[in-house]
């Protein structure tokens, strides 16, 4: 009799136990490819535009971004007045290199945006900006960004030398 319940008892924590998988929901990856793709796609709209209300929308409360000089570290409220400040200028003329280049997380609870382009000024170095973005509330949010230069790598030496 003993053995029975003691059976018994193993095998109700056997099923309690193998019954509590969590179930993870799929995640529609090109679904938030493509929504994030159209996040871009009006981010751009508004950067040209000067749109700064639109521009900031997409920013959380607590993003970094940052500029191609070390120093320049902005918060959202610091940012979105570099991004006034240049309202004024007509916006470049950006040659894109490529596509944009977008990874979701398997969760698809966060993705990197990377964006490489040529701006008029810098017509021989090339800049990339990175993003990375969290879902908040449904919607994708730039928690993150940063631009930076990035030449050819056969360049690297000739950039070092000019700065010598």
């Amino acid at each position: 009799m003993k053995k029975l319940l003691i059976i018994t008892v193993l095998f109700l924590f056997a099923g309690v136990s193998f019954g509590q998988t969590s179930k993870i929901a799929t995640v529609d990856i090109e679904a938030e490819e493509a929504a994030l793709n159209d996040l871009f796609d009006k981010f751009d709209s508004a950067f040209k535009t000067h749109d700064i209300s639109t521009l900031a929308s997409y920013l959380t409360e607590d993003v970094l971004m940052c500029g191609t000089d070390p120093s320049q570290f902005w918060n959202k409220q610091q940012i979105t007045y570099v991004w006034t400040q240049m309202s004024g200028e007509s916006a470049p003329e950006i040659k894109y290199l490529g596509d944009r280049e977008i990874k979701v997380a398997p969760d698809g609870n966060s993705a990197i945006v990377m964006i490489q382009y040529i701006l008029p000024w810098s017509p021989k170095i090339p800049w990339r900006n990175v993003y990375h973005l969290i879902k908040n509330n449904d919607n994708w949010m730039i928690l993150f960004g940063s631009s930076a230069f990035i030449p050819k790598n056969e360049d690297v030496p000739k950039l070092i030398e000019a700065l010598d």
